[in-house]
Order: C-alpha cells, then sequence, then structure tokens
C-alpha cells in the first residue's frame, strides 16, 4: 500500500463509520463511570487509567463512540492536504467535516472553542465533556485556516479566526518575566510546553491575516516560553508544573512542528534550539523508522507517535530552515517512519491502523482520534512530499502542486 492508498483507506472508513468513533482516553463516558465520577479527582483519574491501560476493562466498561472536533479537524487536514491524490470529493468532504466541526463549537461572543466529547480528569483538573481547550482548539483553527486558504471556504476562514480569539481571551495567562503560558482550559491555571506552542502557532497565523499586534505580541510571549523551558540537552519538560518533567515523542514532535510554524510566520526562533530539539527527538526513532512513545530502545511501539513524527519531519524539510542539520534527512526520516507505519501497523484484514506494538505484541484496538485521524494526515503529508519531490525532478509533473 502506498502513503496517497493509505490516507484514502482511512479517510474512506472514518466516513463511512460517520467520523465517529473510540477514544483512549473516554472511560469516563462509560456506564461504569457513573458511580465513580461524583466520587471525586483520584477514583476519576484511577478509573480512567484503568481502562486506558487494561484492555480487558476497557471492553467491559464499553463507552459509546464519540464525535471528536479535535479528530474531525485532523481529517479535515489530512483531505485539504491529500486533495490531489482524493480527486473531486474532497472539497465535498472538506465541507463536511467543516459543518461537523462547527455544530461542535462552543462560541462566546466572537471567540469559538472546542473540547472532547467526553469528560475527563487529568493530573490537575477535571473537564466535563465538551469543555473547550486549547489543543482542540488550536487544531482545528489551524485546519480550518488550511481549508480556507486552499478552497477560499470563509466561513472555514471565520472559525478559524474565532478559535485565534478563544486561544487569545478564553484562557488564563500565566506570567514568566517576559514570557507567558496559558492554560489547557478556562478553569485552570496549568503551563503545559506543547499547549503554548500550538496556541503561538494559531495567534502568529492570525495576526498575519487580520493584522492583529495584540495576536502576535501574545504569540511572541509563548513562544518565549515555550524556548526557556528547553533543557541543555534539547529536551522539554511537558509542562512547567511540578511533576510533569516528563518528556515522550509526539508531545516533542507538536512543540518542534509548531516551533517551525511560527519561525515561518516570522517570530524568531534560535537555530540553535531547533538543532538541539532535532536532536533529541530523533531518539524516538529507530533506523528502520519505528516510532517510540518514549527514548527507551525498549519503549512502546507507538501509532501516534510515527504520525505526529512523519508530519514534524516533512515541516522541517519543507521549511526555511536550511541551516539546521537535520534539515537534510529530514524528507528522508518522514518517508522512512511512513514506510515503517504502513508495513507494522496497517491491518489489512480489519481496514485501519494498530494501536501500538509492545513487547513485540500488536495492540489492534481501533481508536478513531488519537490514530486514524493522525494517520491520515500523516498518510496525506507522506504522499504530498513524495510528490513534491517527483515535481522538483520532473517539472512536467503536476500532481501534489498547490
Amino acid at each position: 500500500m502506498t502513503n496517497a492508498g493509505a490516507l484514502d483507506a482511512t479517510l474512506a472508513r472514518a466516513e463511512a463509520g460517520g467520523w465517529a468513533g473510540c477514544d483512549p482516553y473516554d472511560g469516563l463516558s462509560s456506564h461504569l463511570a457513573r458511580t465513580i465520577i461524583p466520587l471525586g479527582k483520584l477514583p476519576r483519574f484511577a478509573l480512567s487509567q484503568i481502562l486506558l491501560r487494561i484492555p480487558l476493562a476497557r471492553s467491559l466498561a464499553k463507552a459509546p463512540p464519540t464525535l471528536n472536533a479535535k479528530g474531525l479537524g485532523l481529517f479535515l487536514g489530512a483531505t485539504v492536504r491529500g486533495r490531489h491524490f482524493l480527486g473531486e470529493r474532497a472539497h465535498s468532504i472538506c465541507e463536511t467535516l467543516r459543518s461537523q466541526i462547527a455544530l461542535l463549537g462552543i462560541r462566546d461572543g466572537e471567540a469559538v472553542g472546542w473540547g472532547y466529547p467526553f469528560p475527563w480528569q487529568s493530573r490537575s483538573f477535571w473537564a466535563p465533556a465538551g469543555t473547550p481547550n486549547a489543543v482542540v482548539t488550536a487544531t482545528v483553527g489551524w485546519h480550518l485556516l488550511d481549508m480556507a486558504d486552499v478552497f477560499g471556504d470563509e466561513r472555514a476562514r471565520s472559525l478559524g479566526l474565532s478559535a485565534a480569539n478563544y486561544l487569545a481571551y478564553g484562557l488564563n495567562e500565566s506570567h514568566l518575566d517576559d514570557s507567558a503560558a496559558i492554560s489547557y482550559t478556562g478553569s485552570d491555571h496549568t503551563k503545559v510546553v506543547n499547549i503554548s506552542a500550538l496556541a503561538a502557532r494559531l495567534l502568529a497565523r492570525a495576526a498575519n491575516e487580520l493584522p492583529s499586534q495584540e495576536y502576535r505580541d501574545l504569540a511572541e510571549r509563548l513562544t518565549q516560553f515555550v524556548l526557556r523551558q528547553q533543557r541543555a540537552d534539547g529536551t522539554w519538560p511537558y509542562a512547567a508544573d511540578p511533576g510533569s518533567g516528563w518528556e515522550d515523542s509526539f508531545h516533542t514532535g507538536y512543540v518542534l512542528e509548531a516551533l517551525l510554524g511560527v519561525r515561518e510566520l516570522g517570530i524568531s526562533i534560535p537555530s540553535d534550539a531547533l538543532t538541539r530539539g532535532f536532536v533529541s527527538y530523533a531518539r524516538f526513532f529507530n533506523a528502520d523508522g519505528g516510532a517510540r512513545l518514549y527514548a527507551s530502545p525498549r519503549s512502546t511501539l507507538d501509532a501516534h507517535s510515527a504520525a505526529q513524527g512523519i508530519i514534524t519531519y516533512a515541516t522541517l524539510s519543507s521549511s526555511t530552515a536550511s541551516s539546521i542539520p537535520a534539515w537534510q534527512g529530514a524528507r528522508q526520516a518522514a518517508l522512512r517512519i511512513a514506510s515503517w507505519a504502513r508495513e507494522s501497523l496497517w491491518l489489512p484484514s480489519k481496514g485501519h491502523f494498530a494501536y501500538r506494538i509492545n513487547g513485540g505484541r500488536r495492540d489492534e484496538r481501533e481508536f478513531i482520534r488519537w490514530v486514524q485521524a493522525w494517520i491520515a494526515l500523516a498518510m496525506a503529508t507522506a504522499a504530498d512530499l513524495e510528490a513534491k519531490a517527483t515535481v522538483l525532478s520532473d517539472p512536467a509533473t503536476t500532481v501534489g502542486v498547490a
């Protein structure tokens, strides 16, 4: 199967299912959770972790399928990016996804935010189902603006800019000298690194479109926070909060992709920060492209980490950051990870990608947002990367060119 074929198959299956499905973190929407939720933070967190980590417990819980705004945003991004391989149906798919995204948004004046369709308990706060949050809103807003740019869809543009408004005014800002972090939701004061990075990227883009100096100033403060959290070895902690110093593959990929994005949008990013970041990021990948959740050589191989790896390295390859040493091999790295994902995670008999491989055993559960939507965007990215390389080697070829 090719990257374009994987994109087509993944989108077709998701579309046939109405874009709905299960999620690793939806355990608190199950019937087992009804008596646990009122008991408070620790019981809620414990149950959600049990249902996340133990497949048998999850199968007994039977959390219902849901329509996830972040998944819809990722599928939208995949369709926009892969439009040359999907033909005429790409535009109609995008319009359907945009309409569903609009229905799920929570509007407050000029701001629109999106959240998860299930309740969830983090280490720090409780979020009832539908609570708007920064990561979903930043992701959805970014892909809505991609749709607007490609198809000239002003409804998508308006929604995307409204998402930036939510990031600017609907969250709590923690000031740290001349930098700032924004919260995950409007009810907490967490300082998660990738949240501020992704928000900075969308705000910088919106600042250029409107234009808005206020958005740009906030994007710069958030970017400074992210840069200040980078350790000497190039790694980033998950958050600047107590007990949040751990790191993993896909969150690191989010940060690097976002920093590359704000750099292309005119915010200064030191080359040394990107160089050290990509040296650190390479530790998460095997020589064959296998994507590990953590840096340990024995760590779980993970579909979400693979998808973000493809996207992050493709973003570097397509950027103007040619002074970064990793830039030279970025295209090959993205395609190598894509090849590994197709060969190791695709399940022909089931028609979807597996969740993880742990200790040589493949976890074949289907998660619509966490795996399939991310993989769709990654496969669209890889297919587009291949097509652009073909155009460069053969100028008579036009497929894949925007």
